[in-house]
């Protein structure tokens, strides 16, 4: 007679034991179930419990990812908004204000100007509040959000009739790459590199459109750096709240302080009476322990009758940087900072006699950039 390989059914009883249900198993497998050995039992409680310390952490970043995506989405309505035009003075309004930013204004009175870098995702409208405050963690309608909304320093004036020497925006740096965040590449291609600075990001993208309610303008990057804004660790210098020039020295001042601390040299010449503009946002990770660093990109507009063409073959990394103590002490190995690197030939209003004041010997007798 032929062996038979028909497997039967478990019985108990005498009867069919009923197999459990696809839920019921799956339930089975994963919580602790009669009839289970003690190995099995703590198998399944780590589960569970690693499965709820995941779902704790989990949700609150899902949520947050969706907020920041939620945000972009508000900000890309507004993008269809603002169309610039002509900045043509016959067509302005009685107050002297474009009319491509009306639409903008009936939305919110608050709006100043409007910032792109083109090729990013860098394309917003700008606020001014009486603070710096209301708007970090609000939308361009005022209502509460994760994401912020590009702010002008309220010390700022923008009008018709005067407009500071140094306009500061304020941007957050958002995890996935909207607002601010896109300012990071310019400093992370610096070092991007094993065989050098690549410098890729500043060659792409090496001037920021940003209007005004009264005037559309175009503007050089010449400085890009890093900041402390925390005493504890060394020097703080204040960057962003000069807004203004008393006079040519202060000025000349302000930006060999800028570019002693930039880790770019660039092309771009800059003189007593331009205009600057500067973008700051947070910069992380520079390091697990050192959160309180911000970067910040200073830009000058550009000239009347002024091509707004930038030769970034001439760009190159500051190889000796001016930091604080707490990047001495801990990343330089003693490294420390006591001479400016920079060519001040590019500062056309500091003279021979601003250099000899200042103990500072030109790099060489050639002509400064045009």
């Amino acid at each position: 007679m032929a062996a038979s390989y028909l497997v039967k059914a478990p019985r108990k009883n005498g009867e069919a034991v009923k197999k459990p249900g696809v839920l019921k198993r799956i339930a089975m497998f994963f919580i602790p179930w009669k009839g289970d050995s003690i190995g099995d039992v703590i198998r399944k409680l780590i589960f569970i419990i690693a499965l709820i310390a995941f779902i704790i952490t989990a949700v609150p970043l899902l949520t947050d990812v969706y907020t920041m995506y939620r945000d972009e989405w508000v900000n890309q309505q507004i993008q269809n908004i603002y169309i610039p035009g002509t900045d043509d003075d016959d067509i302005r309004t009685e107050a002297g204000i474009l009319p491509s930013f009306e639409k903008l204004l009936d939305i919110n009175k608050d709006t100043v100007g409007y910032i792109k870098i083109p090729g990013t995702m860098i394309d917003y409208p700008v606020v001014k509040s009486k603070d710096n405050d209301y708007y970090l963690f609000r939308d361009f309608y005022g209502n509460e959000n994760k994401s912020g909304t590009i702010m002008m320093d309220y010390k700022n004036k923008v009008t018709a009739d005067k407009t500071s020497a140094n306009l500061v925006l304020y941007g957050h740096n958002m995890a996935i790459g909207t607002f601010f965040s896109s300012l990071s590449e310019y400093w992370r291609t610096l070092y991007d590199s094993y065989d050098g600075a690549s410098i890729a990001h500043y060659k792409e993208h090496p001037t920021i459109i940003f209007d005004t309610l009264y005037e559309q303008a175009e503007w050089k990057i010449f400085a890009i750096g890093l900041y402390n804004v925390d005493e504890q660790y060394g020097e703080v210098f204040d960057y962003n709240n000069k807004h203004d020039f008393s006079s040519r020295e202060d000025f000349n001042d302000y930006i060999i302080n800028i570019m002693d601390r930039s880790d770019i040299f660039t092309d771009v010449d800059i003189t007593y009476g331009d205009q600057i503009l500067t973008l700051s946002t947070c910069y992380w990770p520079f390091r697990e322990d050192m959160e309180n660093v911000r970067l910040a990109i200073s830009a000058r507009k550009v000239r009347p009758g002024e091509s707004s063409k930038v030769d970034v073959s001439k760009a190159q990394v500051n190889t000796y940087v001016k930091r604080w103590k707490w990047v001495y002490d801990n990343i330089g190995g003693g490294y420390d900072w006591f001479q400016s690197n920079w060519d001040r030939r590019y500062l056309l209003s500091y003279t021979e006699e601003d250099a000899q004041k200042d103990g500072y010997t030109f790099i060489s007798d050639e002509p400064a950039a045009d």
